[in-house]
């Protein structure tokens, strides 16, 4: 990958997606009863991912 070139929109997005996964990795290994019920609620009601996905898109 050439760091110098400029990134698209889903090449940056990407990028910030895998930040947070890492991060919330991180988090929850650094306490395995730490719970993440506002980002389970958008990722289990398919309602709330299709409204978040609309907002991306956006």
């Amino acid at each position: 990958m050439n760091i110098d070139a400029p990134q698209s929109a889903p090449e940056r997005s990407g990028l910030r997606v895998l930040e947070i996964q890492t991060k919330l990795h991180r988090w929850a290994g650094n306490d395995p009863h730490r719970r993440f019920d506002d980002l389970f609620n958008i990722v289990a009601d398919p309602a709330t991912l299709w409204e978040a996905w609309i907002r991306v898109q956006g």
